[in-house]
């Protein structure tokens, strides 16, 4: 049985390469995870943790508790908070033509879309905008699967743990985008 983290070379190059695209980290919390739930929180750091959007989000729509339990945010915390579109524009003009940093890329990335389409916003953002570290931490840690043909995903708190960063993850849109951007600063110096 092997020791881990394996800490293949590929990815602490693949690493730099990312870094060197001075990319924007994102993080949301949202009002579940299926098909019609909606950002009820969105953070974007730079890659040294420096905050450039931080925002809560009314979703028009009650949040459920098992969410709220989640992410601490609640239908009282949201009530006052613009909508989407009011913050889609700025949100766009930090993240077109920039490379993404996303912690679980896909979910984020849908959720963002799916949002959109909730208000008839055009999507403007490509999907090969954004990279997946929570992908690259599965292949920097190497435990590989082989009913999956791939690396198990880890969460980002173990993530957090296992190279021994300050940030912590605690389902707030900032912070765990603060952990993602720490995250991916350790993989390029590992």
């Amino acid at each position: 049985m092997p020791n881990y983290p394996v800490a293949n070379p590929k990815v602490i190059q693949r690493a730099r390469e990312i870094l060197a695209l001075n990319p924007v980290i994102l993080d949301t919390e949202t009002t579940g995870i299926g098909p019609g739930d909606l950002i009820c929180e969105i953070s974007i750091v730079d890659v040294d943790g420096n905050a450039l959007y931080d925002h809560l989000v009314n979703p028009g729509r009650p949040i459920p508790p098992e969410s709220s339990a989640v992410h601490g945010i609640t239908d009282a915390d949201v009530a006052g908070e613009p909508r989407w579109p009011e913050l889609w524009p700025e949100i766009e003009g930090i993240l077109k033509n920039r490379a993404i940093g996303i912690y679980n890329a896909d979910f984020d990335m849908r959720l963002l879309r799916q949002t959109n389409q909730a208000y008839k916003l055009p999507w403007t953002l490509t999907m090969d905008q954004s990279f997946c570290v929570m992908k690259l931490f599965a292949a920097y840690y190497g435990e590989w699967n082989p009913r999956y043909n791939g690396f198990n995903s880890q969460k980002l708190e173990f993530a957090g743990k296992i190279c021994n960063l300050t940030e912590k993850n605690t389902h707030h849109a900032i912070d765990d985008a603060r952990l993602t951007a720490e995250l991916l600063q350790y993989l390029a110096k590992a």
